[in-house]
């Protein structure tokens, strides 16, 4: 159910929200995926908990950038090869409390630069798992996932996983002005430049939204597949596949840091692994140990670290997954 907040906090949230992307989004031309997507993890935490609210409503947010995502494998794939894809490039989760109401929701998202409209999936097996989530195996994912199975099954499915397509030629956000005022963006033309959510349709990608509007709608409850925390014993649907990913990440960031511990400052320290903003209660996030040498290093930075191209060969069996966390919590 859609949260509903007074005029104020909603321009102020919109607003903070447009200002991270655009900070974040600028310089796609010249940016890989994997950058762009650790440029939100540090942006939007940053900006979202400098947010001004009231009436009883606050968000707070945090962010963790790992660089090797999990990836997947399938028997009915419609090509040989890749043999596997990676399950998603970023994880939107959200918890909303309100007195003793708890209600949480997920979004995975696959990055994807793009030129025009309509846009065609360039990978066929990774639009077949987003289109049709078939039963799939972890592999590449760690040795707490590897060889494991899983089924995302209902009829939300479009809600779970969808396309980020970013503008190469990135501009500033034309539509968030008026979205800003109007709580809806009123003109469908403007949306064809900036950052867009997309459906996995076929033959091209399809329901196109401004990434800044359905940003929102997540904040506020509107948007994402639900899931819980912790999962029902012997599941592995939807909920099984957050714990997985949440799981395997607080792990993952910990080896990196006991690899970075010696020289946080080294490039491979920032290379691997990054938190912005906090834990808030009610996280779905397990506790992360051991960060405190490596957060100190990154606080002082400007921005997120330099994200390389291509990973080193040492790394590519390790599973990780960036995910941006918001919880919002509302009095009464």
């Amino acid at each position: 159910m859609k949260w509903s907040i007074n005029d104020r906090d909603y321009n102020n949230l919109f607003l903070a929200v447009a200002s991270a992307l655009d900070i974040a989004l600028q310089g796609s031309a010249s940016s890989t995926e994997p950058q762009l997507v650790a440029n939100l993890v540090w942006h939007l935490p940053r900006k979202i908990n400098a947010v001004s609210l009231t009436s009883g409503f606050s968000v707070k947010s945090g962010g963790v950038f790992v660089h090797s995502q999990p990836f997947v494998k399938c028997d009915n794939f419609p090509q040989q090869s890749p043999r596997s894809v990676e399950i998603g490039d970023l994880l939107l989760l959200r918890t909303g409390i309100r007195g003793s109401t708890v209600d949480r929701s997920a979004i995975m998202l696959q990055a994807k630069k793009y030129d025009t409209l309509p846009v065609s999936p360039d990978n066929e097996n990774q639009h077949h798992l987003y289109a049709f989530w078939p039963r799939f195996e972890y592999i590449r994912s760690t040795k707490f996932l590897n060889g494991k199975k899983r089924h995302v099954s209902g009829l939300d499915l479009y809600n779970a996983s969808k396309y980020l397509l970013i503008d190469r030629m990135y501009p500033n956000c034309l539509c968030y002005p008026i979205c800003a005022l109007n709580r809806s963006c009123l003109n469908p033309r403007l949306l064809q430049t900036g950052a867009l959510i997309a459906q996995p349709s076929k033959p091209n990608l399809s329901y196109y939204q401004c990434f800044l509007f359905e940003l929102i709608n997540f904040i506020l409850g509107d948007a994402g597949k639900p899931y819980q925390t912790p999962p029902p014993r012997y599941d592995k649907n939807w909920d099984r596949v957050i714990e997985d990913l949440t799981t395997v990440t607080a792990k993952r960031v910990t080896k990196y840091m006991q690899r970075a511990s010696s020289d946080a400052s080294s490039t491979r320290g920032q290379y691997l692994f990054f938190r912005s903003g906090c834990s808030p209660k009610g996280s779905t996030l397990p506790p992360f140990s051991k960060l405190s040498l490596l957060e100190r290093h990154n606080n002082e930075l400007n921005g997120p670290p330099e994200v390389p191209g291509e990973w080193g060969n040492d790394e590519g069996e390790e599973g990780g997954l960036s995910i941006i966390e918001f919880v919002t919590t509302m009095e009464g």
